[in-house]
């Protein structure tokens, strides 16, 4: 009996916090396949693509089953053991499609469990009809694909099946002749600068002489003008490929005086040497994107490839920033993998960033189930952008698009199966993270 008054009030006390987070009554039969259905008929607002047109495609040497395995996938295949160079000349007309199936075989039989060899999967099963790359499908699916560049393909897979009503591409000044199609530009080659022939190089591209500092800040006003008047929608920057993200606000003096020592010599500096005149040209670049009422996307989180360091890409980094450009938004890239957790806390507590979930359920999908549940928790349904496919082609941009729906359907599902949200909340926050904020984040027109 003693024992048996404590147990008592603690189930009484662990029954009641659990019951805390049941906030709404539970929906009625049949809500899983109500929402799924829902969710599978929205249109996308795509936030980030990298698709290079048709006509390129066709003419390449890996129209082939070698076309779903360019992007991503071959990350994978190289974390597996392939080396990179033989890796390139896959997709030469070095080797026939029987050699190449061959010399990636071994490597695409140990990596596709990743969810990057998912994607193909799903690719394939959905576009093609075929479930699996084996022995007996390569040359099938290579065949297929091949046909398939014959027909109106991208309209097909972008508009028909993926259900994508505009897409946002990097960078705006290559651009595929379709209405669907926004464009962000970047201007990273005015903060990536090392040495004097960073600097000539620039100057060289937008026909002007530099010689001063002011003179190319001049020019980065004159390649963001140039930018503006074809109707960009943001700027990109990629920079955590390369650098800490980490900007300080640096005195125009002495960013003069290292953009003076950098032009005196032709050798290649350390990154500590021309951190403070990086740093000053990536607040020129938002000072214009305020100007101009363009929001911002910074790369966050992992970096495709190897040899990159992960803690230079945290997006705690660009607390400074949120903190001086309070009226500049600031759209935080590929859900910030692995740094959900730091994610939720600037999202909710600075009211001009944003979450923006592309390329993140191809890295994978239980860090984009597991943090979409906490974001959802955490920071208004209006700062969160579900969907980019972040892909060079578009099969695997349509796979990407299968996964988000599978994987926002899912939480959404818990979500009111728990009580948490009522079915028709569910429905409208679907609809907010697929188009609505899309639309009004880019402002699309």
């Amino acid at each position: 009996m003693k024992s048996l008054k404590y147990v008592v009030p603690f189930f009484l006390i662990f029954n009641h916090l659990h019951a805390q987070i049941k906030l709404r009554p539970l929906p009625k039969a049949g809500f899983e396949q109500r929402i799924t259905d829902y969710v599978n008929s929205l249109e996308i607002v795509d936030s980030h693509e990298h698709l290079m047109p048709q006509e390129s495609v066709k003419k390449s040497s890996m129209l082939d089953f070698m076309l779903l395995l360019h992007h991503y996938a071959d990350d994978d295949i190289k974390s597996a053991g392939m080396n990179k160079a033989t890796f390139a000349e896959l997709l030469t007309d070095k080797y026939s499609t029987r050699e190449k199936w061959e010399i990636v075989k071994p490597y695409w039989e140990a990596s596709k469990n990743t969810a990057y060899g998912r994607v193909v999967l799903l690719a394939m099963d959905n576009l093609y009809g075929i479930m699996d790359l084996t022995d007996d499908t390569y040359e099938e699916l290579s065949e297929k694909i091949k046909t398939s560049y014959d027909l109106p393909w991208y309209e097909e897979v972008l508009k028909n099946r993926a259900k994508i009503k505009y897409a946002v591409m990097d960078v705006g000044t290559n651009r595929l002749e379709d209405d669907m199609f926004r464009y962000v530009e970047k201007f990273d080659e005015f903060i990536r600068i090392n040495n004097k022939d960073d600097i000539l190089a620039v100057g060289e591209k937008y026909e002007q002489d530099i010689t001063t500092l002011d003179s190319f800040a001049k020019v980065l006003e004159i390649a963001f003008e140039q930018a503006v008047a074809k109707d960009i929608v943001g700027v990109k920057s990629a920079l955590a490929y390369h650098r800490i993200l980490d900007y300080e606000n640096v005195a125009e003096q002495v960013a003069d005086k290292v953009f003076s020592y950098v032009m005196r010599g032709e050798w290649e500096l350390d990154f500590e040497v021309v951190k403070p005149l990086q740093d000053y040209m990536m607040h020129r670049i938002i000072q214009l994107a305020r100007k101009h009422n363009l929001p911002m996307q910074i790369h966050t989180g992992l970096q495709a490839g190897d040899g990159n360091i992960i803690s230079n890409a945290d997006p705690v980094h660009l607390s400074n920033l949120f903190l001086e450009y309070r009226d500049v938004r600031f759209l935080l890239m590929h859900g910030a993998y692995p740094y959900g957790g730091e994610l939720s806390v600037l999202a909710k507590n600075f009211r001009n960033v944003y979450i923006d979930m592309c390329w993140m359920y191809i890295i994978s999908p239980s860090y984009s189930e597991r943090y979409l549940h906490e974001w959802l928790e955490t920071v208004p349904a209006n700062k969160i952008l579900a969907f980019g496919g972040d892909y060079h082609n578009v099969e695997n941009t349509y796979g990407h698009s299968l996964m988000a729906r599978a994987v926002i359907s899912k939480v959404l599902i818990e979500k009111v199966r728990t009580g948490y949200l009522y079915e028709e909340e569910a429905i409208r926050i679907a609809k907010r993270l697929f188009y609505d904020n899309g639309i009004e984040f880019f402002n699309i027109k």
